[in-house]
Formats: structure tokens, C-alpha cells, sequence
């Protein structure tokens, strides 16, 4: 889908002012919300274009799933739990379609094993349901520049380094320690309590962590940590 935006050329030509109009493309940033809820979608809907996104519901995930091939790009909010094809089962299809989607996943239900899967499958986040508003308007930004970069770049991940090193030999020990966690599908809460810090410096050093690895998502970094931890094992 496309709208327009006029552009308005002046020029003054023997003192009179010649207007043209021109007419530029602008990609319209396309959000797919799959949840067997309507109320949930309704939500949702009216939050998102509140702020200019442009929305498209589906209360059946195998319905978006039938359409895939014909949808243009964009980012998708899912359910974890619905009838017959679940989130993760909607991520994994995503997977074939890396530089065109990018999954948020919503869990009323918050499962470690659930988490861990979705980000190792691609997603950006999960985030709990209900879901904290702001949060939800972060994780869409987050999801459009992976999504941009998705589109020159299927994987979206630094290059291997020529020198045999790895991007996780450049973190300090503390920063090793928190993204093992995130790896293991952690909350910051819960790194924090485990590592005796606050959720503050949990942030820091993920920030720091990230940094250092180039990724600038969650997803990218599970996957950059899955890509190293297999090449460690050989």
C-alpha cells in the first residue's frame, strides 16, 4: 500500500511564481495484528493508528498465513495462544520470509522456553500480555529499522571476523554474564536478582554488550550469539 505526499516546486520566472506539484511515494509502515480476541484487535487497532501506523487485523493466524505470499511488508503483533496455529507456529513460517516480516510476540502466558524459541527463531521481543503501551510502540520501532535492514540483508548480522576471533571475545566478563542469560530467555528482573544488580545496570551492560557484537536488537543478538556458541563447538 502507498500514499502520496505532494511536493510543491516554486520557481519565479519574470516575476511571476510558477507552483508545480510533484508527487513522491512514501511506504505506508504496515502493522498485521493476529489475535483470536477482538476486543484485543480493536485495542490494538486503534492505539497503533492513533500514531500513524496503518493496521491490519486478523483474528485467525492460519488467515494470515494464507494470504503471506500477497501481503506487502510489515511488522506483525501475534497472539501467542490461538486456536490451531499458535505464534511460535507463525514465526516459523516468518522465517522463509526474513527481509519482508519481522514478528512481535505477545504471552499472556510467559514461558522461558517460549521466549528462548521466539528469539531464536527471529523475533524482535516478546512481550507480556496485557502489554505495557510504550513498550509495545518501542518494540515497532525496533522491528522497522530490523525490518529496513532485513531488506539489504536477509540475516542482518555482522560479518564473521577474518582474524578467528568472535564478537563475544570483546565483552567483559559481566557483560558475558548477562547476555548468557538474555540468551537463556531471562527477563532484566531476573538477571538482576540473579547477578545481585539493579535492572539499570542489567540495561548498561546489555547496551554495552550489544555495542561490542554490532547488533542493535535482541533478536539479532540471540541469533549472533547461536551463530558463535555452534562455531565454538566445532
Amino acid at each position: 500500500m502507498f500514499s502520496t505526499v505532494t511536493a510543491i516546486q516554486a520557481d519565479e520566472i519574470d516575476g511571476v511564481l510558477a507552483v508545480e506539484e510533484t508527487e513522491s511515494p512514501q511506504v505506508e509502515r504496515l502493522v498485521y495484528v493476529l489475535d483470536d480476541e477482538i476486543q484485543v484487535l480493536e485495542v490494538i487497532e486503534l492505539q497503533l493508528n492513533a500514531v500513524g501506523y496503518s493496521v491490519i487485523t486478523y483474528a485467525s493466524a492460519a488467515e494470515f498465513l494464507e494470504n503471506i505470499h500477497d501481503l506487502l511488508p510489515g511488522v506483525v503483533v501475534s497472539d501467542q495462544r490461538m486456536p490451531g496455529v499458535s505464534g511460535l507456529n507463525v514465526q516459523q513460517q516468518l522465517r522463509k520470509f526474513s527481509s519482508r516480516f519481522q514478528l512481535i510476540l505477545l504471552s499472556g502466558y510467559p514461558e522461558t522456553r517460549v521466549v528462548v524459541e521466539a528469539m531464536r527463531q527471529g523475533a524482535v521481543t516478546v512481550l507480556d500480555k496485557p502489554y505495557n503501551r510504550d513498550q509495545l510502540l518501542a518494540s515497532l520501532e525496533e522491528a522497522f529499522d530490523a525490518l529496513a535492514r532485513a531488506a539489504t540483508d536477509d540475516h542482518g548480522l555482522p560479518a564473521i571476523l577474518s582474524d578467528g576471533t568472535q564478537y563475544l571475545d570483546r565483552l567483559s566478563s559481566r557483560e558475558r554474564q548477562v547476555v548468557d542469560l538474555v540468551y537463556k530467555g531471562e527477563t532484566n528482573k531476573s538477571i538482576g536478582i540473579q547477578l545481585g544488580i539493579s535492572i539499570k545496570t542489567v540495561e548498561k551492560h546489555r547496551g554495552k554488550a550489544m555495542k561490542k557484537m554490532e547488533v542493535s536488537s535482541l533478536a539479532e543478538l540471540i541469533r549472533l550469539m547461536e551463530r558463535e556458541l555452534a562455531t565454538s563447538t566445532r
